[in-house]
């Protein structure tokens, strides 16, 4: 996979901006960056566009700028020239594809039907964006398009917010979301970069969509944990399931048949994105516990995170 499109993936969220002045750029760039998210679209919806990248790119180092709304070879030459990271077309363009192949520069080209993907595919990209998802089904077009196109992953735009954005990330094949909501003319008109930073923040918790799911406890062997099982179920008239490893009860507790993870115990929190959520972790510094790594289908499943907390393990799972 291209890097730039690996590095996106792990970012998750992609906002895109329509800029009237090519000065908006650098400060958009640096309020989305306080959220942690280090790429922007600029669209070429505007004839601003391709000097916003380059205010950009002068300006904002490890900053991915990509370039939107590309409808011909000329404009990508253009904001290839302006020091652009990725391009993003509205629709699937074989001669534009082409160009990008021959020329290096990662595409995350639009679709919206199957003959579009399957053009698409053929031609080598992977991850494409769907687009207007709202209108042409929006999530449930995007699940149903898993069964033919297993090898593909979306990025939907059109009508994505951080209220719905819940219901494409359902969908495994979506690897990425994208929008305007967060860099919307309303805040740009203000040069409102405090409330885009905001709404940044409050996209990608939602697209990390961390929750506590149960809480771990360590025992000595087999006969303790399912005593401390049957305990914790007999007090909250909750169901038992036993296993080898470990006993559930109900969904909120796990006891483990042997000393686990943490002092104490552990405690186990599901993510949307699993990846995108290892990614912002390490941008704080925070380390995994590699040898805790649980793969499933060459994709992480569970990972614990090196230090504990009081005496407890925290490890994610991937929702």
């Amino acid at each position: 996979m291209n890097k730039v499109i690996e590095k996106l993936k792990q970012i998750g969220v992609i906002p895109l901006a329509v800029f009237k002045d090519e000065k908006q750029a650098v400060p958009v760039a640096n309020a989305l960056s306080k959220a942690r998210i280090d790429t922007l679209e600029v669209t070429l919806r505007t004839e601003k566009g391709v000097k916003a990248i380059e205010e950009i790119k002068k300006n904002c180092p490890g900053f991915l700028a990509g370039a939107g709304t590309v409808k011909t070879v000329q404009q990508a030459k253009e904001v290839k020239e302006a020091g652009a990271d990725y391009i993003v077309t509205p629709a699937y363009d074989e001669i534009i594809a082409n160009w990008c192949k021959e020329n290096d520069m990662p595409l995350l080209p639009g679709v919206t039907t199957p003959y579009e993907i399957q053009k698409a595919v053929g031609n080598g990209f992977t991850t494409l964006k769907f687009f207007p998802a709202e209108n042409y089904g929006g999530a449930k077009t995007i699940k149903a398009f898993a069964g033919p196109f297993p090898e593909v992953s979306f990025m939907p735009t059109g009508g994505i917010n951080t209220e719905n954005m819940g219901n494409y990330l359902a969908n495994s094949n979506v690897s990425m979301v994208g929008g305007g909501w967060i860099c919307s003319q309303a805040l740009l008109e203000k040069a409102d970069y405090e409330g885009i930073t905001n709404k940044a923040k409050e996209a990608l918790q939602k697209f990390l969509g961390y929750e506590v799911v149960h809480v771990g406890i360590n025992t000595a062997d087999t006969a303790e944990g399912e005593s401390v099982a049957e305990s914790i179920g007999n007090v909250f008239k909750m169901p038992v399931y036993k296993g080898e490893l470990s006993n559930f009860v109900g969904t909120g507790f796990e006891v483990n048949n042997f000393k686990g993870l943490g002092k104490y115990g552990h405690v186990a929190i599901d993510t949307n994105r699993i990846e995108s959520a290892e990614y912002y972790l390490k941008k704080d510094n925070i380390e995994m516990n590699e040898e805790s790594r649980v793969m499933v289908d060459g994709k992480t499943k569970v990972v614990y995170l090196k230090d504990e907390f009081a005496g407890y393990a925290i490890h994610l799972r991937q929702r």
